[in-house]
């Protein structure tokens, strides 16, 4: 199942603060949810038929203690779906533990998932969406819970000097924290305090993921001074997503904390900053390395449940009973054994799951270098063409001139504004109106939908504004009569001198897929009745934008200049289906 809600917290390990978790927990079970106790040990049911089953786990040093109840309970389904085959089961898992000389709070919640058509005909699955449990809500308005260094509160902090800027870059910097720390700042004309309140309920029931700040006019420009020049800056109206861990000295860092733009605050509704804001977190919470205390209790609780049948073998002594008979000796036999069967599996499974842990950590890091050498690359290549401008500047200067050439050559000054990059997914939208040789068709809010998802970093825009440079330049060269062949000609044939910045291009489909009636239909994509009557027309050539796991976004375009003057991009979004992603 997927994740709903996380949210890891400590607190300091006192038998108070034990009992009052335990007891909210307990509040919430028995007047919420219609159970008649918390159980300790074992499974009960109430009266709707949901389950709640409880663990208990105390090392044999007495140095760690931990506690798990497991909620199963039926969902109901969102008024406007209709869906009637899928799994309504939700399951709620509650971790108390003592460890590591600190008080542990692990809430899971993993709802049912939703399937259903887009107009495009393309599949989505999206977890039904979960608020905060209230139990969390009461436990943090009785504890003093942490992540990390970070209080985590409901409420956006006002930061309104140098000293409360000092306080919130040490928590930005505090590699101990888990959930993200959102800051924000009030546009110019709005009071710090209506903001604080808007920007509170914009972000929705997120308490215990992510943690909020605003910082008032005095504090953003001390902010901004002292860390925007590395590219942490904070805009009037922006809002900032700062990852544990941030290095506010180094400018390739404020790539992994994205900004959603003040322009995407001011025009998106809350429910769709709320789905920006939450989806990206679960995204990112449910990838994370576990805190290892809470991966040997997790472990350990795991290990607990899945031998459970066969506890009734411990009860009686080893070997046969007296008045046992053989009948019941082979079964014993055979419960033992598949005792061992299940031990010797927990721990392959946990081996594996220590290696995939490693390997998702390793993919962060070569997704996060493949993001910062794609972006260097570029700067190499606007760098080399700036020159070249500049060359052929000064060997006309010096044609000219003759002696007096020299000095000339030097007043060269180049228009880089064409260099800069939009940064989200929006802002490329938005920009490709101006280019004259390339027009979007597509869904728009497919594409936005993109800007979900934090994890893509900036290279995914990059690359996507890359290639749409490349067909805007292909039809004007076309246009000017300097290139007169197919687009993929002047992709893969860039001696016309022309610009060419796009990546490798996927020029068609599998034959399982052009083939395969579902898939075929999901690429016949929307363009202008000038290029086809229907408004519609298939497109297999493709751009791969990122790999990233369960986004893996695609541009998928068609070379039809030839009808219209410029390339058709009919779709800009998450990876289609195909045999392999079914």
């Amino acid at each position: 199942m997927s994740l709903g809600y996380r949210t890891i917290l400590t607190a300091d390990p006192t038998q108070q603060n034990l009992s009052d978790l335990i007891e909210a927990f307990a509040k919430w079970v028995t007047s919420k949810k219609g159970f008649a106790e918390l159980p300790a040990s074992g499974s009960i049911t109430n009266a709707a038929g949901a389950t709640i089953t409880g663990v208990t786990f105390v090392s044999p040093d007495e140095s760690i203690m931990a506690k798990r109840w497991t909620l199963v309970e039926e969902w109901d389904a969102p008024v406007w779906y209709t869906n009637a085959d899928t799994s309504r089961t939700g399951v709620t898992n509650v971790t108390i533990t003592l460890a590591d000389n600190r008080l542990w709070l692990w809430v899971d919640v993993e709802p049912p998932t939703l399937v259903y058509p887009l107009r495009s005909g393309r599949v989505v699955e999206e977890v039904q969406l979960s608020g905060r449990p209230t139990f969390v809500r009461d436990i943090l308005d009785t504890i003093n819970m942490h992540d990390g260094e970070a209080e985590p509160i409901s409420e956006f902090q006002i930061i309104a000097n140098q000293n409360h800027v000092d306080e919130l870059a040490r928590i930005l910097r505090d590699d101990q924290r888990i959930g993200a720390v959102l800051v924000t700042a009030a546009p110019n004309d709005t009071d710090v305090t209506e903001w604080a309140a808007r920007s509170t309920k914009r972000v929705g029931q997120i308490q215990g993921m992510g943690i909020g700040y605003v910082l008032a006019p005095e504090a953003r420009a001390v902010f901004n001074r002292t860390y925007g020049a590395v590219g942490h800056w904070v805009s009037a109206g922006a809002m900032r997503t700062f990852l544990p861990g941030a290095d506010l000295t180094d400018p390739k860092d404020a790539f992994n904390h994205r900004l959603l733009h003040a322009s995407t605050l001011e025009d998106s509704d809350e429910r769709r900053i709320q789905r920006i804001l939450r989806n990206a977190q679960l995204k990112r919470l449910a990838a994370i390395r576990i805190p290892d205390a809470l991966r040997e209790v997790d472990y350990e609780l795991l290990r607990r449940e899945r031998l459970q049948p066969f506890a009734l073998l411990h009860e009686q002594t080893d070997g046969p009973l007296e008045g046992t008979s053989d009948d019941e000796a082979v079964w014993r036999e055979l419960a033992e054994q598949a005792e061992g069967q299940v031990v010797k599996t927990l721990d392959e499974n946990r081996q594996l799951r220590d290696r995939a842990s490693l390997a998702e950590g390793l993919l962060d890091l070569v997704q996060t270098e493949s993001d910062e050498n794609y972006e260097a690359l570029n700067g190499s290549r606007r760098e080399a063409a700036k020159l070249e401008r500049q060359i052929a500047y000064l060997q006309r200067k010096l044609t000219e001139l003759g002696g007096e050439g020299a000095e000339a050559a030097w007043s060269f000054e180049d228009d880089d504004t064409q260099d800069a990059y939009p940064e989200t997914f929006a802002q490329l939208l938005d920009r490709v109106k101006t280019l004259s040789g390339v027009r979007f068709t597509g869904d728009v809010e497919e594409a936005l939908e993109l800007d979900e998802h934090t994890a893509l970093g900036a290279a995914a825009v990059m690359k996507a504004w890359d290639a749409l440079l490349t067909f805007d330049a292909y039809s004007r060269a076309r246009n000017e009569g300097k290139f007169d062949h197919s687009l993929s000609q002047y992709v893969k044939f860039s001696n016309h001198g022309c610009l060419v910045r796009v990546g490798k291009i996927v020029w068609t489909e599998s034959e399982s897929v052009k083939n395969n009636d579902k898939y075929r239909a999901q690429r016949m994509l929307p363009v202008d009745t000038t290029v086809d009557p229907s408004g519609e027309t298939l497109m297999l050539a493709h751009l791969k934008l990122s790999n990233l796991t369960g986004v893996a976004p695609r541009m998928y375009f068609d070379d039809t200049y030839s009808k219209v003057g410029y390339v058709s991009v009919g779709y800009l979004g998450s990876h289609m289906s195909n045999t392999l992603t079914n």
